[in-house]
This record gives C-alpha cells, structure tokens and sequence, in this order.
C-alpha cells in the first residue's frame, strides 16, 4: 500500500542515532549494504551536494539497486519526510 503524501520534515522519529554519528560511521566505512525492518535492501553513503538549495552540504545517499530513493540531511533528521517530501523514517531508524 502506497504512503499518502506529506509536507517536508513531517512527524518526528525516534532516531538511535544523530545525523553526524550516522553519517560519520559511513564515512569511516564506506558504502553500507543495508535492510529496513521490512526487509527491503538499500544502500547508504555519504554524500556531499553538488547542486540545489543544499549544495555543499553533507547528506546520506540512499539507494535501491541504482535508483536513488532519498538524500537524508541533517535538517531532514528526526523526521519522517525530508525536504522533498520522500519517506525517509524507514532508513534513518536502521542507520
């Protein structure tokens, strides 16, 4: 069943950990092959903006196969939308 649409940085999630920690430890390790708890795969990296309203910002990069599904930003953190509006609570709460 397909989510309804929400406004930016809707809700609150309780993340275990902070932006910087999540993003950090992907630094230090590189690429991260990951599972929601539903067990659908996905892929996170850090990531610096090369274009748009957050350009040269730190974010995490989340990927199914080659498809980009989310940049997750510190601002976005917490919530369960980011900026676009794309899900992203099911990601953060793993990473």
């Amino acid at each position: 069943m397909k989510r309804p649409t929400r406004p930016p940085h809707y809700g609150s999630v309780n993340n275990p950990n902070s932006f910087q920690t999540a993003r950090r430890d992907l630094v230090v390790n590189g690429l991260q092959h990951l599972s929601t708890k539903a067990g659908t795969p996905f892929t996170a990296e850090a990531h610096i903006d090369g274009k748009g309203q957050h350009k040269g910002q730190e974010s995490i990069l989340i990927k199914q196969g080659n498809k980009i599904r989310a940049y997750i930003y510190d601002c976005c953190w917490g919530h369960v939308t980011n900026c676009s509006r794309t899900y992203i609570d099911v990601y953060t709460t793993i990473l």
